[in-house]
């Protein structure tokens, strides 16, 4: 284990769990409420974190972009699970991420691996993942705060 990945992966595992006061007393229509019609709901986006804890933080930790996870749906982008299944899906997705980045050696996340349109070191893939992680939870953070100050001003918003 190398110092570096042991900070990535507790930096990883705390922008994970920081998700739960995010979805704190989350109903279903803030869960699927979009600001606009083009945007991304609290549904997607969980989705997406989901998939890249699960699916594409591993890959980059195995160094194989083909890499599934036992028994994960190769449709899950394209189903509307809920929360409480998507957090089950995050968490256990996080353990195994968090264990697996640990796991590397210093040396091993500046080995080339294939990435995106060709072989970049591993530790690029892992801070890109790891700043999608925040970015996407800034997202909801950002919802969530809209939806709030739209039910101060009417309390039937939502409804």
């Amino acid at each position: 284990m190398g110092d570096k990945s042991s900070i990535l992966a507790e930096q990883l595992g705390y922008v994970i769990d920081s998700l739960d006061r995010h979805v704190e007393n989350l109903g279903e229509k803030e869960f699927m409420y979009k600001l606009t019609p083009e945007s991304n709901n609290i549904q997607w986006l969980l989705n997406h974190l989901s998939r890249i804890v699960n699916v594409s933080i591993p890959r980059i930790v195995k160094a194989d972009p083909n890499w599934s996870p036992k028994g994960w749906p190769a449709d899950y982008k394209d189903q509307a699970y809920g929360l409480e299944k998507m957090m089950k899906d995050i968490k256990a997705g996080k353990k195994a991420a968090v264990e697996g980045l640990g796991k590397l050696k210093d040396e091993q996340l500046e080995e080339e691996i294939p990435l995106w349109g060709g072989k970049q070191k591993r530790k690029t893939g892992v801070f890109a993942y790891i700043g999608e992680l925040y970015h996407h939870r800034g997202q909801l953070a950002f919802i969530r705060g809209t939806v709030k100050r739209l039910k101060e001003k009417d309390p039937n918003f939502l409804k």
